[in-house]
């Protein structure tokens, strides 16, 4: 009921709001930084978020990665990897951890006479907007709350110079988001591009538009997680795929 009552929420907000107006968060150059999480990652986010504790040993055996090894190898496979997921399980806390997502988009920039502008970005065409993952025999759908809110962008006149200096001519960008799971239910699918797929709902903490360069175009961060700064940072990488590539090793 909760995640229903969530989703609905979710949807009404969707129909009531077309246009964002948002101040620019600071610039968050540890957080920028962040790889995307991997599907281990987000696999494991979806199990504790809906109070889920699986037989990881179970999981390693059904992955291909193990199935692949040289029967010598799996056993000791078998015990670091099910330990890792036991420990990423328990470390894992809803609303408080978080999962980080880069996806490519195509941004509009337009600059009005007054000095402001406005921002729209023209790869989400369908409600609602979410991100596909698969683990563990689950086929995931990663929904980031609100996130239609933020098609159209409306930038005063400081935010517009700032979107006009480094937006590249094509529009291309990177949009990087920032989401701390809320709910997620892994016995009643809901059927999403005609695939039945489980749904973790996320609440935004950042999201942002970035360049080529990694440079912060324009970003929003959510008051409700302002405190909840990143406790760690990574290597940046050169990803922007919607679906991460590497697992937890």
């Amino acid at each position: 009921m909760t995640l229903l009552k969530n989703l609905v929420i979710f949807l009404v907000s969707v129909l009531l709001c077309t246009q964002v107006f948002a101040q620019v968060s600071n610039y968050d150059r540890q957080l920028l930084a962040r790889a995307p999480s991997t599907v281990d990652e987000v696999g494991v986010a979806f199990l504790k978020t809906a109070s889920n504790f699986p037989d990881f040993s179970k999981v390693v055996q059904a992955s291909k990665e193990y199935k692949n090894l040289d029967p010598l190898a799996q056993k000791d496979f078998l015990m670091k990897k099910t330990g890792k997921y036991q420990t990423a399980y328990l470390g894992f806390n809803p609303r408080k951890s978080d999962l980080i997502v880069r996806v490519k988009v195509n941004a509009l920039f337009q600059k009005y006479p007054d000095g402001s502008g406005s921002l729209k970005i023209r790869t989400f065409d369908s409600t609602p907007v979410y991100f596909p993952f698969y683990f563990a025999n689950y086929p995931i759908a990663l929904i980031a709350k609100d996130i239609e809110m933020f098609k159209d962008i409306q930038l005063d006149d400081v935010e517009t110079d700032i979107v006009y200096s480094r937006l590249s001519l094509s529009g291309d960008a990177t949009m990087l988001l920032q989401l701390y799971p809320i709910a997620a239910n892994d016995t009643v699918p809901m059927t999403l591009d005609n695939i039945p797929q489980y749904p973790l709902l996320s609440d935004i903490g950042y999201i942002g538009i970035l360049n080529r360069r990694g440079e912060q175009i324009w970003s929003w961060k959510n008051p409700k997680y302002m405190k909840k700064t990143d406790a760690k940072g990574v290597a940046s990488r050169d990803v922007i795929d919607l679906i991460p590539r590497t697992e937890i090793k």
